[in-house]
Protein backbone atom coordinates (compact mmCIF):
# COMPACT_ATOMS: atom_id res chain seq x y z
CA UNK A 1 0.00 0.00 0.00
CA UNK A 2 1.57 3.28 -1.10
CA UNK A 3 0.61 6.54 0.53
CA UNK A 4 0.32 9.48 -1.84
CA UNK A 5 2.36 12.48 -0.70
CA UNK A 6 0.84 15.82 -1.65
CA UNK A 7 2.85 19.00 -1.66
CA UNK A 8 1.98 21.70 0.84
CA UNK A 9 3.18 25.27 0.92
CA UNK A 10 2.97 26.27 4.57
CA UNK A 11 5.25 24.42 6.96
CA UNK A 12 3.71 22.38 9.75
CA UNK A 13 4.59 23.60 13.24
CA UNK A 14 4.35 21.63 16.49
CA UNK A 15 4.86 23.03 19.98
CA UNK A 16 7.60 21.26 21.92
CA UNK A 17 8.86 21.65 25.51
CA UNK A 18 12.53 21.33 24.49
CA UNK A 19 12.83 23.00 21.09
CA UNK A 20 9.91 25.39 21.54
CA UNK A 21 8.76 24.70 17.98
CA UNK A 22 9.33 21.76 15.62
CA UNK A 23 9.14 22.69 11.93
CA UNK A 24 8.24 20.32 9.10
CA UNK A 25 7.99 21.56 5.55
CA UNK A 26 8.88 18.44 3.57
CA UNK A 27 5.73 16.43 2.74
CA UNK A 28 7.73 13.18 2.85
CA UNK A 29 8.58 13.80 6.50
CA UNK A 30 5.03 14.86 7.30
CA UNK A 31 3.79 11.69 5.64
CA UNK A 32 6.13 9.56 7.76
CA UNK A 33 4.94 11.23 10.97
CA UNK A 34 1.36 10.32 10.13
CA UNK A 35 1.98 6.65 9.40
CA UNK A 36 0.57 3.95 11.64
CA UNK A 37 4.07 2.77 12.59
CA UNK A 38 5.21 6.21 13.71
CA UNK A 39 1.98 7.04 15.57
CA UNK A 40 2.45 3.79 17.49
CA UNK A 41 5.40 5.46 19.24
CA UNK A 42 2.88 7.60 21.14
CA UNK A 43 2.04 4.40 23.05
CA UNK A 44 5.63 3.53 23.94
CA UNK A 45 7.26 5.47 26.76
CA UNK A 46 10.71 6.87 26.21
CA UNK A 47 12.06 5.73 29.58
CA UNK A 48 10.30 2.40 30.02
CA UNK A 49 9.59 1.89 33.72
CA UNK A 50 11.40 5.01 34.97
CA UNK A 51 8.07 6.63 35.82
CA UNK A 52 7.95 4.28 38.83
CA UNK A 53 10.90 6.29 40.17
CA UNK A 54 10.54 9.69 38.48
CA UNK A 55 6.78 10.08 38.19
CA UNK A 56 6.95 12.82 35.56
CA UNK A 57 8.75 10.69 33.00
CA UNK A 58 5.66 9.71 31.02
CA UNK A 59 6.93 11.11 27.72
CA UNK A 60 6.94 8.89 24.66
CA UNK A 61 9.26 7.69 21.93
CA UNK A 62 7.07 9.78 19.62
CA UNK A 63 8.09 13.05 21.26
CA UNK A 64 11.76 12.08 21.36
CA UNK A 65 11.74 11.04 17.70
CA UNK A 66 10.29 14.42 16.71
CA UNK A 67 12.91 16.09 18.91
CA UNK A 68 15.73 14.13 17.29
CA UNK A 69 14.44 15.21 13.88
CA UNK A 70 14.34 18.85 14.99
CA UNK A 71 17.86 18.66 16.44
CA UNK A 72 19.09 17.26 13.12
CA UNK A 73 17.27 20.03 11.26
CA UNK A 74 19.03 22.64 13.39
CA UNK A 75 22.43 21.00 12.93
CA UNK A 76 22.03 20.76 9.15
CA UNK A 77 20.87 24.37 8.96
CA UNK A 78 23.98 25.50 10.88
CA UNK A 79 26.28 23.32 8.75
CA UNK A 80 24.80 24.57 5.48
CA UNK A 81 24.90 28.26 6.44
CA UNK A 82 28.42 28.19 7.80
CA UNK A 83 30.19 25.29 6.09
CA UNK A 84 28.31 24.67 2.85
CA UNK A 85 27.17 21.14 3.72
CA UNK A 86 24.91 19.42 2.83
CA UNK A 87 24.42 21.13 -0.52
CA UNK A 88 22.62 18.06 -1.88
CA UNK A 89 18.85 17.95 -1.29
CA UNK A 90 18.76 14.15 -1.19
CA UNK A 91 21.44 13.98 1.53
CA UNK A 92 19.54 16.63 3.51
CA UNK A 93 16.31 14.64 3.25
CA UNK A 94 18.14 11.39 4.06
CA UNK A 95 19.55 12.85 7.27
CA UNK A 96 16.16 14.15 8.41
CA UNK A 97 14.34 10.88 7.63
CA UNK A 98 16.98 8.82 9.45
CA UNK A 99 16.73 11.08 12.51
CA UNK A 100 12.94 10.90 12.52
CA UNK A 101 12.81 7.11 12.14
CA UNK A 102 15.82 6.11 14.24
CA UNK A 103 13.69 4.73 17.12
CA UNK A 104 10.69 3.41 15.19
CA UNK A 105 11.66 -0.18 16.04
CA UNK A 106 11.34 0.14 19.81
CA UNK A 107 9.00 -2.31 21.51
CA UNK A 108 6.84 -1.73 24.59
CA UNK A 109 8.88 -0.85 27.67
CA UNK A 110 11.89 -0.73 25.35
CA UNK A 111 14.91 -2.47 26.80
CA UNK A 112 12.97 -4.65 29.28
CA UNK A 113 10.99 -6.13 26.41
CA UNK A 114 14.18 -6.67 24.44
CA UNK A 115 15.81 -8.48 27.35
CA UNK A 116 12.82 -10.76 27.89
CA UNK A 117 12.33 -11.82 24.26
CA UNK A 118 15.86 -11.36 22.88
CA UNK A 119 14.81 -8.71 20.37
CA UNK A 120 16.84 -5.74 19.18
CA UNK A 121 15.15 -2.47 18.34
CA UNK A 122 17.85 -1.57 15.82
CA UNK A 123 16.99 -4.68 13.79
CA UNK A 124 13.30 -3.84 13.94
CA UNK A 125 13.92 -0.25 12.90
CA UNK A 126 15.63 -1.42 9.73
CA UNK A 127 12.99 -4.07 9.06
CA UNK A 128 10.12 -1.61 9.46
CA UNK A 129 11.77 0.82 7.05
CA UNK A 130 12.31 -1.91 4.48
CA UNK A 131 9.22 -4.09 5.00
CA UNK A 132 6.36 -1.91 6.22
CA UNK A 133 4.41 -1.01 3.10
CA UNK A 134 3.31 2.41 4.34
CA UNK A 135 6.73 3.62 5.55
CA UNK A 136 8.55 2.07 2.61
CA UNK A 137 6.07 3.45 0.10
CA UNK A 138 6.53 7.02 1.33
CA UNK A 139 10.33 6.73 1.29
CA UNK A 140 10.31 5.26 -2.23
CA UNK A 141 8.60 8.40 -3.47
CA UNK A 142 12.03 10.00 -3.16
CA UNK A 143 13.57 7.17 -5.21
CA UNK A 144 13.68 3.37 -5.18
CA UNK A 145 16.99 3.26 -3.27
CA UNK A 146 15.98 5.75 -0.60
CA UNK A 147 14.50 3.28 1.96
CA UNK A 148 17.65 1.16 1.85
CA UNK A 149 19.81 4.26 2.30
CA UNK A 150 17.79 5.39 5.33
CA UNK A 151 18.16 1.91 6.83
CA UNK A 152 21.88 1.90 6.09
CA UNK A 153 22.42 5.17 7.98
CA UNK A 154 20.56 3.85 11.01
CA UNK A 155 22.42 0.54 10.68
CA UNK A 156 25.77 2.38 10.81
CA UNK A 157 26.91 1.17 7.41
CA UNK A 158 29.78 2.84 5.54
CA UNK A 159 27.93 4.44 2.63
CA UNK A 160 27.12 7.74 4.39
CA UNK A 161 29.70 7.99 7.24
CA UNK A 162 29.05 11.61 8.15
CA UNK A 163 25.31 10.97 8.48
CA UNK A 164 26.05 7.93 10.63
CA UNK A 165 28.15 10.14 12.93
CA UNK A 166 25.25 12.57 13.28
CA UNK A 167 22.80 9.77 14.13
CA UNK A 168 24.96 7.53 16.31
CA UNK A 169 28.23 8.64 17.90
CA UNK A 170 29.53 10.24 21.06
CA UNK A 171 28.09 13.53 19.83
CA UNK A 172 24.85 12.77 17.98
CA UNK A 173 21.40 14.28 17.59
CA UNK A 174 19.79 11.33 19.39
CA UNK A 175 21.67 11.95 22.64
CA UNK A 176 21.46 15.71 22.21
CA UNK A 177 17.66 15.52 22.35
CA UNK A 178 17.06 12.76 24.89
CA UNK A 179 19.38 14.18 27.55
CA UNK A 180 17.44 17.46 27.67
CA UNK A 181 14.04 15.81 27.23
CA UNK A 182 14.60 13.16 29.89
CA UNK A 183 16.02 15.71 32.33
CA UNK A 184 12.95 17.90 31.88
CA UNK A 185 10.45 15.12 32.43
CA UNK A 186 12.25 13.44 35.31
CA UNK A 187 12.61 16.82 37.00
CA UNK A 188 16.38 16.63 37.48
CA UNK A 189 18.71 19.52 36.68
CA UNK A 190 21.97 17.74 35.91
CA UNK A 191 20.96 16.59 32.42
CA UNK A 192 20.86 20.12 31.09
CA UNK A 193 23.38 21.73 28.76
CA UNK A 194 23.41 24.51 26.14
CA UNK A 195 22.08 22.86 22.99
CA UNK A 196 22.23 25.91 20.72
CA UNK A 197 25.79 26.69 21.80
CA UNK A 198 26.83 23.06 21.25
CA UNK A 199 25.45 23.11 17.71
CA UNK A 200 27.29 26.36 16.97
CA UNK A 201 30.69 24.87 17.88
CA UNK A 202 30.15 21.74 15.76
CA UNK A 203 31.30 21.49 12.15
CA UNK A 204 31.61 18.80 9.47
CA UNK A 205 35.15 17.68 8.73
CA UNK A 206 35.49 15.08 6.01
CA UNK A 207 33.51 12.06 7.19
CA UNK A 208 33.44 13.24 10.80
CA UNK A 209 31.86 15.88 13.02
CA UNK A 210 34.38 17.89 15.01
CA UNK A 211 34.20 20.65 17.60
CA UNK A 212 35.92 24.01 17.47
CA UNK A 213 38.49 24.57 20.22
CA UNK A 214 36.38 27.42 21.57
CA UNK A 215 33.67 24.90 22.36
CA UNK A 216 35.56 22.58 24.71
CA UNK A 217 33.73 23.78 27.83
CA UNK A 218 30.37 23.38 26.10
CA UNK A 219 31.23 19.78 25.26
CA UNK A 220 32.35 19.23 28.85
CA UNK A 221 28.91 20.39 29.95
CA UNK A 222 27.29 17.92 27.53
CA UNK A 223 29.50 15.00 28.62
CA UNK A 224 28.82 15.72 32.29
CA UNK A 225 25.09 15.89 31.60
CA UNK A 226 25.32 12.46 30.03
CA UNK A 227 27.37 11.10 32.94
CA UNK A 228 24.90 12.29 35.57
CA UNK A 229 21.83 11.18 33.64
CA UNK A 230 23.20 7.66 33.43
CA UNK A 231 24.40 7.40 37.00
CA UNK A 232 21.41 9.14 38.59
CA UNK A 233 18.47 8.35 36.24
CA UNK A 234 19.00 5.63 33.63
CA UNK A 235 20.92 3.35 36.01
CA UNK A 236 18.98 4.27 39.15
CA UNK A 237 18.76 1.10 41.23
CA UNK A 238 14.97 1.27 41.53
CA UNK A 239 14.57 1.76 37.79
CA UNK A 240 16.72 -1.30 37.21
CA UNK A 241 14.61 -3.17 39.79
CA UNK A 242 11.37 -2.28 38.02
CA UNK A 243 12.88 -3.34 34.69
CA UNK A 244 13.91 -6.67 36.18
CA UNK A 245 10.44 -7.22 37.63
CA UNK A 246 8.82 -6.51 34.28
CA UNK A 247 11.18 -8.92 32.59
CA UNK A 248 10.30 -11.65 35.10
CA UNK A 249 6.58 -11.12 34.46
CA UNK A 250 7.10 -11.66 30.74
CA UNK A 251 9.38 -14.66 31.19
CA UNK A 252 6.91 -16.35 33.55
CA UNK A 253 4.04 -15.74 31.14
CA UNK A 254 6.09 -17.15 28.27
CA UNK A 255 7.01 -20.25 30.28
CA UNK A 256 3.38 -20.91 31.20
CA UNK A 257 2.25 -20.36 27.60
CA UNK A 258 4.74 -22.90 26.29
CA UNK A 259 3.58 -25.36 28.91
CA UNK A 260 -0.04 -24.81 27.93
CA UNK A 261 -0.84 -23.42 31.40
CA UNK A 262 -1.46 -19.72 30.65
CA UNK A 263 -5.18 -18.94 30.89
CA UNK A 264 -5.07 -15.51 29.24
CA UNK A 265 -2.81 -14.19 26.54
CA UNK A 266 -3.35 -11.37 24.04
CA UNK A 267 -2.94 -12.60 20.48
CA UNK A 268 -0.45 -9.77 19.91
CA UNK A 269 2.00 -11.44 22.33
CA UNK A 270 1.75 -14.95 20.90
CA UNK A 271 4.40 -14.41 18.17
CA UNK A 272 6.95 -13.48 20.85
CA UNK A 273 6.00 -16.43 23.06
CA UNK A 274 6.19 -18.83 20.13
CA UNK A 275 8.96 -17.72 17.80
CA UNK A 276 12.39 -16.19 17.48
CA UNK A 277 12.82 -12.55 16.53
CA UNK A 278 13.63 -13.41 12.91
CA UNK A 279 10.38 -15.38 12.58
CA UNK A 280 8.11 -12.55 13.77
CA UNK A 281 6.59 -10.49 10.96
CA UNK A 282 6.75 -6.70 10.87
CA UNK A 283 2.96 -6.42 10.95
CA UNK A 284 2.85 -8.60 14.07
CA UNK A 285 5.51 -6.49 15.76
CA UNK A 286 3.71 -3.22 15.04
CA UNK A 287 0.48 -4.48 16.63
CA UNK A 288 2.09 -4.61 20.05
CA UNK A 289 2.34 -1.56 22.33
CA UNK A 290 2.26 -0.78 26.05
CA UNK A 291 -1.52 -0.52 26.27
CA UNK A 292 -1.81 -4.19 25.31
CA UNK A 293 0.92 -5.16 27.76
CA UNK A 294 -0.73 -3.36 30.66
CA UNK A 295 -4.07 -4.99 29.86
CA UNK A 296 -2.36 -8.38 29.88
CA UNK A 297 -0.85 -7.64 33.30
CA UNK A 298 -4.30 -6.81 34.67
CA UNK A 299 -5.52 -10.20 33.47
CA UNK A 300 -2.46 -12.05 34.74
CA UNK A 301 -2.91 -10.80 38.28
CA UNK A 302 -5.90 -13.17 38.38
CA UNK A 303 -4.06 -16.18 36.91
CA UNK A 304 -4.14 -19.46 38.81
CA UNK A 305 -0.36 -19.56 38.69
CA UNK A 306 0.55 -17.77 41.90
CA UNK A 307 3.98 -16.66 40.67
CA UNK A 308 2.63 -14.85 37.60
CA UNK A 309 -0.31 -13.43 39.56
CA UNK A 310 2.04 -12.10 42.23
CA UNK A 311 4.61 -10.69 39.80
CA UNK A 312 1.96 -8.94 37.69
CA UNK A 313 0.37 -7.48 40.82
CA UNK A 314 3.72 -6.28 42.08
CA UNK A 315 4.37 -4.48 38.82
CA UNK A 316 0.94 -2.87 38.54
CA UNK A 317 0.82 -1.81 42.18
CA UNK A 318 4.47 -0.72 42.35
CA UNK A 319 5.52 -3.29 44.91
CA UNK A 320 8.97 -3.41 43.41
CA UNK A 321 11.90 -5.57 44.35
CA UNK A 322 14.06 -4.20 47.11
CA UNK A 323 17.81 -4.23 46.66
CA UNK A 324 21.00 -4.26 48.63
CA UNK A 325 24.54 -3.41 47.53
CA UNK A 326 26.86 -6.37 47.73
CA UNK A 327 30.39 -7.41 46.99
CA UNK A 328 30.94 -9.62 43.95
CA UNK A 329 29.27 -12.91 44.89
CA UNK A 330 30.52 -16.39 44.16
CA UNK A 331 28.33 -19.08 42.63
CA UNK A 332 28.39 -20.89 45.97
CA UNK A 333 27.03 -17.83 47.80
CA UNK A 334 24.32 -17.31 45.20
CA UNK A 335 23.29 -20.96 45.48
CA UNK A 336 23.02 -20.61 49.26
CA UNK A 337 20.78 -17.57 48.80
CA UNK A 338 18.62 -19.48 46.34
CA UNK A 339 18.16 -22.24 48.87
CA UNK A 340 17.10 -19.69 51.47
CA UNK A 341 14.42 -18.35 49.15
CA UNK A 342 13.22 -21.86 48.38
CA UNK A 343 12.85 -22.42 52.11
CA UNK A 344 10.56 -19.36 52.18
CA UNK A 345 8.43 -20.83 49.41
CA UNK A 346 9.81 -18.51 46.72
CA UNK A 347 11.19 -19.59 43.36
CA UNK A 348 14.62 -17.89 43.14
CA UNK A 349 14.32 -17.87 39.35
CA UNK A 350 11.77 -15.08 39.76
CA UNK A 351 12.47 -13.59 43.19
CA UNK A 352 16.25 -13.27 43.36
CA UNK A 353 18.35 -11.34 40.87
CA UNK A 354 22.05 -10.63 41.16
CA UNK A 355 22.86 -7.67 38.95
CA UNK A 356 26.10 -6.06 37.90
CA UNK A 357 25.53 -2.37 37.19
CA UNK A 358 28.37 -0.93 35.13
CA UNK A 359 28.71 2.58 33.78
CA UNK A 360 31.65 1.64 31.56
CA UNK A 361 29.52 1.08 28.48
CA UNK A 362 27.83 4.46 28.76
CA UNK A 363 30.64 6.83 29.69
CA UNK A 364 32.77 8.84 27.29
CA UNK A 365 35.78 6.95 25.96
CA UNK A 366 36.81 8.60 22.71
CA UNK A 367 35.15 9.88 19.59
CA UNK A 368 34.86 13.66 19.98
CA UNK A 369 37.67 15.46 18.20
CA UNK A 370 38.58 19.12 18.66
CA UNK A 371 39.93 21.20 15.79
CA UNK A 372 42.00 24.30 16.42
CA UNK A 373 42.62 27.33 14.18
CA UNK A 374 45.54 25.55 12.49
CA UNK A 375 43.27 22.60 11.61
CA UNK A 376 45.02 20.32 14.11
CA UNK A 377 42.84 17.57 15.56
CA UNK A 378 42.98 16.15 19.10
CA UNK A 379 40.67 13.93 21.13
CA UNK A 380 38.81 16.01 23.67
CA UNK A 381 39.96 13.90 26.62
CA UNK A 382 43.53 14.86 25.71
CA UNK A 383 42.56 18.49 26.24
CA UNK A 384 39.98 18.32 29.03
CA UNK A 385 41.14 17.31 32.51
CA UNK A 386 37.49 17.17 33.51
CA UNK A 387 36.49 14.59 30.91
CA UNK A 388 39.66 12.60 31.54
CA UNK A 389 38.81 12.38 35.24
CA UNK A 390 35.50 10.57 34.68
CA UNK A 391 36.17 6.89 35.27
CA UNK A 392 33.85 3.87 34.98
CA UNK A 393 32.45 2.20 38.05
CA UNK A 394 30.84 -1.15 38.72
CA UNK A 395 28.34 -1.91 41.47
CA UNK A 396 26.69 -5.17 42.45
CA UNK A 397 23.16 -5.43 43.76
CA UNK A 398 20.89 -8.21 44.93
CA UNK A 399 17.21 -7.71 44.10
CA UNK A 400 14.62 -9.54 46.19
CA UNK A 401 11.04 -9.20 47.54
CA UNK A 402 11.53 -6.82 50.45
CA UNK A 403 8.08 -7.54 51.89
CA UNK A 404 9.11 -11.16 52.50
CA UNK A 405 12.84 -10.91 53.12
CA UNK A 406 14.15 -8.00 55.18
CA UNK A 407 17.28 -6.11 54.14
CA UNK A 408 19.00 -6.53 57.50
CA UNK A 409 18.32 -10.26 57.28
CA UNK A 410 19.82 -10.44 53.83
CA UNK A 411 22.86 -8.40 54.87
CA UNK A 412 23.32 -10.70 57.85
CA UNK A 413 23.12 -13.76 55.63
CA UNK A 414 25.69 -12.31 53.24
CA UNK A 415 27.99 -11.59 56.16
CA UNK A 416 27.66 -15.11 57.52
CA UNK A 417 28.35 -16.55 54.07
CA UNK A 418 31.37 -14.35 53.64
CA UNK A 419 30.02 -12.61 50.48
Amino acid sequence: METEIRQFIEEKVMKDPIHDWIYVKDPVLWGLINTRAFQRLRRIRQLGTSSYVFHGSEHSRFTHSLGTYETMRKVLSHFLRNHGWPNDERIHKLALCAALLHDIGHGPFSHSFEGAFQTHHENWTRRIILEDEEINGILRQVDDHFPQDVASVIGKEDKFPLLVRLISSQLDVDRMDYLLRDALHTGVIYGKYELERLIRVMRPYGDDVVVKSSGVHTVEQYVLARYFMYTQVYLHHKTIGSDLLLRKVLLRAQTLYRQGELDFYPVELVPFFDRSEAEVQVGEYLRLDESIMIYAFHQWRNEEDRILADLASRFLDRRLYGSVVSDPLSNETLESLRQLLLARGLDPEYYLVYQEIATAGFLYKEGIRVIDEQEHLREIHEISNLIRSIVPEIKYRLYYPKDILQEKELVSILGNLGG
